[in-house]
């Protein structure tokens, strides 16, 4: 078994935890499965932990979690994006989410995975910090991206954009910025990352 068909297992496998168990007995059998796994089995299970423990508002264990992770594996980028964001829309704090989210971009420019997931991140806390000037830079950066075909990341997104009060955005970055991801029927603007989409979907 490929260790793709082997990751796909265990996300089925997580998924039918939650769906049959109580949310408390989800988290204990996913943890406990976690410390028993292989290094790539346990980093798989501690993200869907982190999110069974947001859900169980166990906030506080879901943190000490993504620390341990971000120690652990250096190169990684989802996990200071998860904290990121958990620091923007559970503890009201987007400078400390901007800490955490730069240091997500660190990784993924020495990685070069998710760097667009990254930069819109960036974009919705600058977004709440009111930075027009910031968050027209990082427009500018999403849209000269070079997508590589095969490379972990995510499709174009706009609700930062849809968002942002009038002459928050540099009007000629916005103006290209509409060009590069029109609008499009289904699109949201509310206060939180959009639908996943894969890179190569995108407009």
């Amino acid at each position: 078994m490929s260790s793709r068909d082997s990751l796909i297992d265990l996300y089925k496998w997580c998924v039918e935890v939650e769906r049959k168990l109580p949310l408390s007995k989800a988290i204990a059998k996913v943890s406990a499965r976690m410390r028993k796994g292989d290094d790539e089995d346990q980093y798989h299970l501690a993200l869907n932990l982190e999110r069974l423990l947001v859900r169980a508002g166990r906030r506080d264990e879901a943190l000490s979690l993504m620390n341990a992770m971000i120690e652990r594996y250096p190169d990684d980028v989802r996990v200071p994006i998860s904290k990121a964001t958990h620091y923007l829309y559970f503890q009201n704090d987007p400078e400390e989410a901007l800490r955490w989210i730069n240091l997500a971009f660190k990784r993924a420019h020495r990685t070069g995975l998710f760097r667009r997931e990254v930069l819109g991140n960036k974009a919705r806390i600058l977004l709440q910090l009111g930075q027009g000037e910031a968050l027209s830079q990082v427009l500018e950066e999403i849209m000269a991206l070079q997508i590589t075909k095969g490379v972990p990341d995510i499709g174009r997104e706009r609700d930062f954009v849809d968002r942002a009060p009038p002459g928050l955005i540099a009007e000629d970055v916005l103006a290209r910025y509409n060009e590069f991801r029109p609008k499009r029927a289904g699109d949201s603007d509310a206060d939180e990352p959009p639908e996943w989409e894969h890179p190569e979907d995108g407009v």
